[in-house]
């Protein structure tokens, strides 16, 4: 079974590396952040009794999430499953759809509209601040010219960023299944 993605970027997670410290969570939460996204990590340590492991968007080639989306708000793009926040309509179908839940619905603060204090000015077009749900997914720290933070910080080193056009393919494929069984072995304990 190959495992290498068609838009040949993506993290992988070694659970036996992995100590559960959620570093990598704080630096995805940072990372969002100061590139102007919404301040929520975009991969959870899952914890169970056998170990820990990072869960984050796999970018995976057929990209279910891609395919239910109504609104084209995620697409599959030349180096991953790229997410276009303003036009995604909080519906959740992404979530539904992710084989991995590595996608999740978070609220997003909306601004209220500044209206007049003057009864006589408001014209039913005022509106309370409220929240908007998007769609939150890994984006491979996107615009960032030293890759992924999570794999940055990360200091066991269980997480690696791949790259498949760099001839790394064999061993993507080889770390790719290690990990895919480390983690189903890991939650079929508890199961």
């Amino acid at each position: 079974m190959s495992l290498q993605s068609k838009v040949n970027q993506f993290v992988i997670a070694n659970p036996k590396v992995c100590i559960g410290c959620a570093t990598c969570m704080a630096g995805c939460y940072e990372s969002s952040y100061k590139r102007g996204k919404l301040a929520v990590s975009r991969l959870i340590v899952t914890r169970t009794a056998s170990g820990t492991m990072p869960n984050q968007c796999r970018q995976c080639e057929d990209a279910p999430c891609a395919n239910v989306c109504p609104t084209g708000a995620l697409r599959i793009g030349e180096k991953s499953i790229e997410l276009y926040e303003e036009i995604c309509i909080g519906c959740k179908m992404c979530t539904l759809a992710c084989p991995f839940g590595a996608i999740k619905a978070e609220a997003e603060i909306m601004p209220s509209v500044n209206y007049s204090m003057e009864p006589k000015y408001n014209l039913g077009l005022e509106s309370e601040s409220g929240a908007k749900s998007i769609a939150i997914k890994c984006d491979l720290c996107a615009g960032s010219e030293s890759g992924p933070t999570c794999v940055q910080v990360c200091p066991t080193g269980a997480l690696m960023f791949v790259n498949g056009k760099d001839g790394q393919s064999n061993l993507v494929n080889k770390k790719s299944e290690e990990a895919v069984s480390s983690f189903i072995e890991i939650l079929s304990k508890n199961l």
